[in-house]
């Protein structure tokens, strides 16, 4: 995750130090958040508090260009009205019509419940080398629907996806990513939509142009 702005509006972004154990690995970009008053990595499905985006690296082992790589303190951009953006979850085509896309097995947790999708957008990002989709690469497409079994979503009506074909998945804005997507169990600094559970983190915009989703803390520890 990446830090841009404050909800008020203000660009100046602060960072405070906060409390970690010596041998706890943080990556900068990484959500976080506080147990028993030191800063750890928040789950992947999180659904407590969350503190903040790590504002700098401590992957918890000495290092003598850095002093602070094994410290016992760690900085934090810890501003509850603080916006955050990661790139837009990919999912790609496996099928689907003229009114829907059934992406790859894998690509959306299967666990989704319906209407997870609802009021979403899609944006078509690239094409199978022989896909017959009539849809410019770059339209954006309303979701109208979305059915767990067989992870059917439904669109506006448009061209026909073919296998290969890719999308970028923007969530409603406003909402909750529970039930939607969770943060990457590998870098915990990115949402993705092979699983769910990240309900602390809410999307309050899309930057279709960067490519981005902007996110804030749902549940924020001060």
């Amino acid at each position: 995750m990446r830090p841009i702005q404050n909800a008020e509006g203000h660009v100046g972004l602060t960072a405070r130090n906060y409390p970690i154990a010596s041998a706890t690995a943080v990556a900068r970009g990484q959500v976080v958040k506080l147990s028993a008053g030191l800063v750890v990595s928040a789950a992947a499905a999180e659904t407590g508090a969350i503190l903040g985006v790590a504002a700098e690296n401590h992957p918890g082992t000495a290092d003598v260009l850095d002093p602070r790589a094994n410290g016992t303190e760690i900085l934090v951009y810890d501003n509850p009205g603080l916006i955050f953006e990661c790139p837009a979850p990919v999912i790609t085509a496996a099928s689907g019509s003229a009114t829907t896309v059934v992406p790859a097995a894998g690509d959306v947790d299967s666990s989704s419940a319906n209407d997870a999708f609802n009021d979403s957008v899609l944006v078509l990002i690239s094409k199978a080398a022989e896909s017959a989709n009539t849809d410019p690469v770059g339209k954006r497409i309303p979701v109208t629907d979305y059915t767990a079994s067989g992870t059917v979503i439904a669109k506006a009506s448009g061209g026909v996806p073919s296998a290969g074909d890719k999308y970028e998945v923007y969530p409603t804005l406003g909402a909750a990513v529970g039930g939607v997507a969770s943060l990457d169990s590998a870098t915990l600094s990115r949402l993705v939509l092979t699983a769910k559970g990240a309900s602390v983190i809410r999307v309050v915009g899309h930057d279709f142009d960067r490519h981005m989703l902007r996110c804030m803390a749902a549940l924020h520890s001060l």
